[in-house]
């Protein structure tokens, strides 16, 4: 995990000075956004499902999968609270072992992320997936080089909501909502953001359906990781520079 120099995030910023500075932290979502993790998190989820007797999903409800709070997502199948216990479980036995790596880095998140961090932004993860599994994840690709933290969901589901997430990873590093930008590929970054009163970026190579990031009310919509970051530095360099 990369180490800001102390005192980077004490700007000593006022409302009035942060439209001319710009922000000093990019939150973004790993799944969909940093990472494709389609084949691991689809397999867990059949074998969860293969596990308690329940029919197999099509395509798309797998897909729905990605995202959102795991709880969630096995809830809207008509599991009863102890039915999600189960299928988390199941779900968890097979992503420890195997569904993990399981998983790539999406072309071109490596670079953008190097690109982003020699700004400087500062950079942290905000996944619904719980912290352990997404640490795992971060550090086997290596993008933990670029990251000052890594906030996810705890392994009990108490904080598993998006915007609860988003407060955590601010209040870890101590950086104002104004300060910030959120970026991810699913309605929930989007609606998590603002919840928090952060702008968001959507991002088109996850898995949104159509429409999604627009009808949720994304600030900025992009489509590549390059395009992410003209976006970013280009606004940086745009308020630096007083235009």
């Amino acid at each position: 995990m990369c180490r800001w120099p102390v005192g980077y995030w004490d700007t000593g910023r006022t409302a009035d000075t942060r439209t001319t500075v710009g922000w000093v932290l990019v939150l973004l979502d790993l799944d969909g956004t940093l990472t494709d993790p389609h084949e691991g998190i689809t397999k867990c989820v059949t074998y969860a499902l293969d596990g308690l007797g329940l029919p197999r999903l099509n395509e798309q409800a797998l897909r729905s999968f990605i995202g959102p709070p795991l709880q969630d997502q096995f809830a809207s199948l008509g599991l009863d609270e102890g039915g999600v216990d189960r299928a988390v479980d199941l779900y968890r036995e097979r992503f420890r072992d195997q569904g993990w790596h399981e998983n790539r880095v999406y072309e071109g998140v490596q670079e953008a992320l190097q690109a982003l961090a020699t700004v400087p932004f500062g950079l942290a993860v905000a996944t619904s997936k719980p912290t352990p599994l997404a640490e795992r994840i971060v550090r086997h690709f290596g993008l933990d080089q670029y990251l000052n933290l890594i906030a996810g969901a705890t392994l009990d589901g108490s904080r598993r909501a998006k915007a609860d997430i988003i407060r955590f990873a601010l209040s870890s590093l101590g950086v104002d909502p104004a300060d910030a930008v959120m970026v991810g590929d699913r309605a929930q970054d989007v609606s998590g953001a603002h919840a928090v009163g952060l702008p968001s970026i959507g991002v088109t190579w996850g898995y949104a359906e159509p429409g999604e990031l627009e009808a949720a009310g994304a600030d900025q919509i992009v489509g590549t990781p390059g395009a992410l970051v003209a976006a970013l530095v280009g606004r940086h360099d745009r308020l630096r520079d007083g235009e």
